[in-house]
C-alpha cells in the first residue's frame, strides 16, 4: 500500500516486504502446531514468506496485498514472478487487493497479518484494517497477529542520516522511495484489537516480536 504523508512524502509498504529467507523460525514453529482449516488468509502478503507454512495447514488460501505488490515481478518461493501469476496456476491460492478483499463478501476458519501493522504509518488505517480483518472472520475463528516491539536492525537504522523520526516509528528515505518501520509495544497492540471487536486468546514475546492470537467475538 501507498501512504502519502504530506507533499513530497509517500510511504510505499511494499518496501518493507522481506522475503522467504528471512522468516522466523519460531513464528514457523508456531504454525506447525496449528489444527487444519478449511479456509485462511494472509492480509499483507509481502513476498509470500509464510505461505509454504499456511498452506501446510489449510486447505485454500487467500493472498492479500496492495496490488502493486500483488502485480510486480519479483523473486517469490525462488521463482521471478507475480503474486497474481502464482495464485493463476494454483487451486488453492486465491490473490486479491485490499480493496477486492473488503468488499469480498465471505468469512475465513483463519486469518494471519504478520508484521503488517507496523509498517502502516497512519493509526487509523490501522484500526480499518483490524475491522476489515474481523469482518472477514467467521464468528469464533482466529487470527494471528505479529508485530516488532524492539530490533537491535532499528535502533541502527534510526541514527541513519535518511531516517525521520514519524509516530510511533520513524521513516527512512532511499534509492526505492519512503518506507516507515514502527514498533508497537505489546500493551499498545493488545489494546488496538480489543478495541476492533476481537477477543485476546493468547499473547507471546519472543525476541523482541509480540504474538497474539484474537477471535472475533
Amino acid at each position: 500500500m501507498h501512504y502519502r504523508l504530506r507533499p513530497g512524502i509517500v510511504v510505499k509498504s511494499e518496501n518493507a516486504a522481506k522475503p522467504v529467507s528471512q522468516g522466523s523460525m519460531y513464528l514457523r514453529i508456531l504454525l506447525a502446531q496449528l489444527p487444519q482449516v478449511e479456509s485462511a488468509f494472509d492480509f499483507g502478503c509481502g513476498k509470500l514468506r509464510y505461505v509454504p507454512d499456511f498452506l501446510e495447514k489449510s486447505d485454500s488460501l487467500a493472498l492479500v496485498d496492495s496490488e502493486v505488490q500483488l502485480s510486480r515481478t519479483q523473486i517469490l518461493l525462488g521463482i521471478k514472478t507475480t503474486v497474481h501469476e502464482l495464485a493463476r496456476k494454483s487451486n488453492r491460492l486465491m490473490a486479491m487487493s485490499e480493496c477486492e478483499f473488503v468488499k469480498l463478501r465471505r468469512e475465513f476458519d483463519r486469518g494471519y497479518c504478520i508484521n503488517m501493522l507496523s509498517v502502516v504509518p497512519f493509526f487509523r488505517k490501522r484500526r480499518d484494517i483490524l475491522q476489515t480483518i474481523r469482518l472477514h472472520l467467521k464468528p469464533g475463528a482466529h487470527c494471528l497477529f505479529v508485530v516488532q516491539y524492539r530490533n537491535s536492525d532499528f535502533t541502527r537504522m534510526r541514527r541513519m542520516r535518511n531516517a525521520k523520526p514519524w509516530r510511533d516509528g520513524f521513516l527512512i528515505n532511499s534509492l526505492r522511495g519512503y518506507s516507515f518501520y514502527g514498533l508497537i509495544a505489546p500493551p499498545k497492540l493488545v489494546k488496538m484489537v480489543e478495541k476492533a471487536g476481537f477477543e485476546v486468546q493468547e499473547l507471546k514475546l519472543y525476541d523482541g516480536s509480540a504474538y497474539l492470537w484474537a477471535s472475533r467475538q
